[in-house]
C-alpha cells in the first residue's frame, strides 16, 4: 500500500543548489519536508517501501523556482487582456485590439497590455490611433512595462483628463504642443494614481479569478515562491482567501506599495499601515515583508532618471525627491521593514543608495536586506557601493531580451547601452543577485528567464545578436540566482531555494537536462512536475 505521506523522487540528476552537496541522485520527502538527498539506494531506504514513487525519467530535478519580483494578481488580470507584446507594428496592434473588442462586446472597457515603444511610430501612441478601432468605449492599453498607458478619447473623458488637468507629482500627461490637449499617452503616476484604482474596482470574485489564473500558470512554469512587488489591499484579501481554502499554491512574500502623493503625512501613514500588515501577516505561505517604492520610470519611455540626458535630449527626475525619499526610507527602516526601491536609471539608483545609506546611519540598522529593483543602467561605482552596503540587486534577465531592446538602446546611446544589465559586476561587488521576471511586464516563464540569463539572446528570434554575451552566466549559476539567491533575498533561505534535508519539499522536474545539454535546450524544455510543500501543483 502506498504511503501518501512519503515520496521518492529519482530517475534523473538532482541539482540541489546546496553548496555542501551540489549534485545527488534522488530525494526523499516526508509530508511537506525533504528528509534525504543523496544516492538512490539510501534515498529509497529513507523514503520507505510504501512511498509514492516519482520517476524523473532522465530529467533534471532542481529546487522550485522563486520569482524574485512579480505582480501576481496583475499577472492573472493581464492574461485576460489583448496581448500585444509581440505585435511588430501599429497595424497589428490595432488589429488585435479590435479583435478583442469584437470578442468582448459586453465589456465596459476595452483592455490590452504589452505594446512596446518601438512598434509605435515615434514611440508615442495617440488617442486618434486608438479611436480608429475603439470609438465607442473607454480603452486602456498598458505598455509592456506598465509605466505608461495609452487611452482613447472615451477613456480620457472617463478619467476626467482634459487640457486643464495638471500633471500629478511624478507623472505626466503628454499634450499636443499646438493645442495643449491630452494626446492619450499617460505616464507614471497618472497610471498608478488614476488608472489602476479605476481598473481595480472589480468584485472579490473577479480578483479571486485573476489570482487563480496566475497561480495556475506559475505552477505550470515551475515556480513555487513569488515575491509580490506591489501589494494592494484587494490582492491581499484574495491571497488570504486562497490561503484559507488551501489554494495558495506558491509561497508569497509581499511588499506593500507606497504611493507618491507629495504629502509627507499621507506617505508616512502608508508606511505605518504597511508596518501593521507585516505584523499581522507572517505565515509560511503568506508573509508581508515590507514596502515597495517606485523611484523612476523606464528607459523606453524616457522616464527613468539619468545623470545625463537621453539621446533625444529628454530626461526625467526621480519620482521621489531626496528629502521625501529619505523621510519614508528612514521611517520604514526604523520600523524594521524590508525596503524595495524600483530604480532603473543611474540617477535614481544613486538616489536610492543615498537613501538606504542615510537610513542606516540615522537608525543604526543592518541586516534588513534592503533591495533595489531592476538596476538596468547603473554607474559602476554605484554597483561597487551597492555591494558594500549589502543591498540586494534584484534583476530580471527577461528584460535583457535583445528582441525588445532596440528603442531602449537607441534612447541610451551605444556606449551606455553596452553597460546595461551588468549582472557579473554585481557579483564581483559581492551583492546578492536575485532573479525574477517582473511579470506581467514580461513573460512569467521561469525557463525563458533562465535562457536569457545564460545566453543574453532573444528566446523568440535567434537571428538577433545577443546583448553583451560576455555577461551571460553559466546556466547552473543562473538557476542559483532564480532559486537559492532569490530565497535569501526574501528571507526564505532556511525554508526553500535548495534541496536539503529539513527544507520544504519545493522542487521541479524538467523533461530534459539543460545543464548538460546547454541553454538552447531551455527553449524546448518543459516542466514535467512541480511540487510545492510536498503537494503536486502541476503534472504534465
Amino acid at each position: 500500500m502506498q504511503d501518501s505521506e512519503r515520496s521518492l523522487i529519482s530517475g534523473g540528476r538532482v541539482f540541489t543548489g546546496d553548496p555542501d552537496r551540489p549534485w545527488a541522485e534522488a530525494v526523499a520527502v516526508e509530508a511537506n519536508r525533504i528528509v534525504f538527498v543523496g544516492d538512490a539506494a539510501e534515498a529509497e531506504q529513507a523514503a520507505g517501501a510504501g512511498a509514492r514513487r516519482i520517476d524523473a525519467q532522465g530529467g533534471l530535478v532542481l529546487p522550485g523556482f522563486i520569482d524574485g519580483h512579480a505582480h501576481l494578481v496583475m499577472t492573472g488580470a493581464g492574461l485576460l487582456k489583448a496581448q500585444l507584446r509581440d505585435a511588430p507594428d501599429l497595424g497589428e496592434i490595432q488589429r488585435r485590439i479590435g479583435d478583442w473588442a469584437e470578442a468582448h462586446p459586453d465589456a465596459t472597457r476595452v483592455l490590452g497590455r504589452g505594446w512596446v515603444h518601438a512598434a509605435i511610430p515615434g514611440g508615442e501612441p495617440t488617442r486618434a490611433m486608438l479611436d480608429a478601432v475603439v470609438p465607442d468605449r473607454p480603452a486602456y492599453i498598458e505598455s509592456y512595462d506598465y509605466h505608461s498607458c495609452w487611452a482613447n478619447s472615451a477613456a480620457l473623458a472617463e478619467l476626467g483628463i482634459d487640457r486643464d488637468t495638471p500633471d500629478p507629482v511624478g507623472g505626466r500627461i503628454v499634450r499636443d504642443p499646438d493645442t495643449g490637449e491630452a494626446t492619450g499617452y499617460l505616464l507614471e503616476t497618472v497610471v498608478t494614481e488614476r488608472i489602476w484604482p479605476l481598473l481595480n474596482r472589480v468584485s472579490d470574485e473577479e480578483t479571486d479569478r485573476h489570482l487563480a489564473a496566475a497561480l495556475k500558470t506559475y505552477a505550470e512554469s515551475g515556480v513555487t515562491s513569488i515575491v509580490e512587488m506591489a501589494l494592494e489591499e484587494s490582492a491581499l484579501r484574495a491571497m488570504l482567501r486562497a490561503a484559507e481554502a488551501g489554494q495558495l499554491t506558491a509561497r508569497v512574500v509581499a511588499h506593500a506599495i507606497i504611493h507618491r502623493t507629495g504629502e509627507a503625512a499621507s506617505e508616512l501613514a502608508q508606511v505605518e499601515a504597511a508596518t501593521r500588515l507585516t505584523q499581522a501577516h507572517r505565515g509560511d505561505h503568506l508573509r508581508v515583508a515590507g514596502i515597495k517604492l517606485i523611484s523612476d520610470g523606464t528607459i523606453d519611455g524616457c522616464t527613468a532618471a539619468l545623470t545625463e540626458p537621453y539621446t533625444n535630449g529628454q530626461n526625467a527626475d526621480p519620482i521621489w525627491d531626496s528629502e521625501s525619499l529619505d523621510r519614508v526610507v528612514v521611517a520604514a527602516d526604523k520600523a524594521g521593514l524590508q525596503i524595495a526601491i524600483h530604480a532603473i536609471g543611474d540617477k535614481a539608483i544613486r538616489s536610492a543608495l543615498d537613501a538606504l545609506e542615510h537610513a542606516a546611519q540615522v537608525n543604526g540598522t543592518s541586516g534588513l536586506r534592503h533591495r533595489i529593483e531592476h538596476l538596468e543602467y547603473a554607474d559602476p561605482q554605484d554597483i561597487e557601493r551597492l555591494g558594500k552596503l549589502g543591498v540586494t540587486a534584484s534583476m530580471q534577465p527577461i528584460h535583457a531580451d535583445p528582441g525588445f531592446l532596440s528603442n531602449w538602446a537607441a534612447m541610451l546611446g551605444e556606449q551606455r547601452a553596452e553597460q546595461g544589465f551588468a549582472w557579473p559586476l554585481y557579483l564581483e561587488a559581492g551583492a546578492t543577485l536575485a532573479f525574477g521576471t517582473d511579470s506581467p511586464t514580461a513573460s512569467h516563464e521561469a525557463l525563458t528567464n533562465m535562457f536569457v540569463a545564460a545566453s543574453r539572446k532573444s528566446p523568440a528570434d535567434a537571428s538577433i545578436p545577443a546583448h553583451r554575451p560576455d555577461w551571460a552566466l553559466p546556466l547552473a549559476d543562473a538557476f542559483l540566482h532564480g532559486t537559492r539567491e532569490s530565497a535569501r533575498a526574501a528571507f526564505l533561505e532556511h525554508t526553500t531555494g535548495m534541496l536539503r534535508p529539513g527544507f520544504a519539499a519545493d522542487l521541479v522536474i524538467l523533461d530534459g537536462d539543460p545543464i548538460a545539454e546547454g541553454p538552447d535546450s531551455l527553449l524546448k524544455a518543459k516542466v514535467r512536475l512541480t511540487l510545492m510543500n510536498g503537494e503536486i501543483t502541476h503534472s504534465d
